[in-house]
């Protein structure tokens, strides 16, 4: 199945002056902690669920009319069993059709994406244009587009997430209570065919589509994640140990981690959510998907369930 991130529009704010002052914003960032990304992941996710159990129910009409065929065939005259085979190419080609209706390039879940991200994909582009407006720049760059390095003072991302969700009011949290900080490393690929499908950081991705709904929670962008990564020379299928010095570096309460199988269509994989003070696990979740299309559902149910025992 085709993935459908939720894609920033990446814009220049027009020159004013002869000489420019370049700006930097995490588009990652932004679009995790705007508030209103929750409902509309929200929203997307359970249409998504909603046509992956009707494609569910008539992959599994096709194996009953299957299972029929193979328990009568002794039973079965030859113009019966010529009917039941018409029955189940009919069947197939409705599935097949369905789902490229809804799962294929241009289908409807693909629509949907973008109805729900239009709206909010100009609301952040008019909220960046504001800010630097405001702020005397006249460029703005994506610090996840190419950007190697910019000083702290360039960026502006705080500023745009507080005036997009100044619409929501002032975030309250109990009197004391912090929030804490959670990194998500890309799963490790414990065997080829998982390597090819480069499962481990399609996981990784996965899970940050939905992190903005955990608002008790601060995650390190996946921006940050990649740079940390390269730097420390490690490449994707990072170890344990490796994983806890990473959330060391960012002064981490938490990290998420995995390790991701795939064999003939079928993904095994574990994730897991370590306190990075004690250095120990807390709890971890086994799940073995067999349609694909689920996987994303799987995930990030799983990390719902993760993160309520350190909630």
């Amino acid at each position: 199945m085709k993935q459908f991130p939720l894609i920033l529009a990446i814009f220049v704010v027009l020159i004013f002056a002869a000489e420019s002052k370049t700006g930097v914003v995490d588009s990652d960032r932004i679009f995790n902690q705007y508030q209103a990304t929750a409902a509309a992941n929200i929203e997307l996710n359970d249409f998504i669920k909603t046509q992956r159990d009707s494609a569910a129910t008539m992959r599994q009409g096709i194996e009953n009319i299957k299972a029929e065929l193979d328990d009568q065939k002794l039973m079965l005259s030859e113009k019966a069993r010529l009917r039941k085979l018409d029955e189940i190419e009919t069947q197939k080609i409705s599935y097949n059709k369905f789902l490229a209706e809804f799962f294929g390039d241009g289908g409807k879940v693909e629509q949907k994406n973008d109805e729900l991200m239009a709206p909010l994909l100009n609301k952040i582009n008019e909220a960046i244009s504001k800010i630097a407006q405001q702020e005397g720049f006249t460029v703005i760059l994506d610090l996840s587009e190419n950007v190697f390095y910019a000083s702290s003072e360039l960026d502006l991302t705080d500023l745009v997430i507080d005036e997009l969700n100044l619409e929501y009011g002032p975030q309250i949290l109990p009197t004391g209570e912090l929030k804490k900080y959670i990194v998500i490393l890309p799963f490790r690929e414990e065997n080829t065919e998982a390597a090819n499908a480069d499962l481990g950081e399609r996981c990784q991705d996965e899970l940050y589509k939905v992190v903005s709904i955990f608002s008790k929670f601060k995650f390190i962008s996946k921006i940050d994640v990649k740079s940390e990564i390269i730097k420390r020379h490690i490449g994707v299928n990072i170890n344990d140990s490796q994983a806890h010095a990473i959330g060391v570096y960012f002064q981490c309460d938490y990290i998420i981690v995995g390790k991701v199988t795939k064999q003939a269509g079928k993904i095994d994989y574990t994730i897991s959510i370590k306190d990075v003070e004690k250095n120990q696990e807390i709890d971890k979740k086994v799940t073995t998907v067999t349609d694909e299309i689920k996987l994303s559902e799987f995930l990030n149910n799983d990390l719902r369930a993760l993160i309520e025992k350190v909630q």
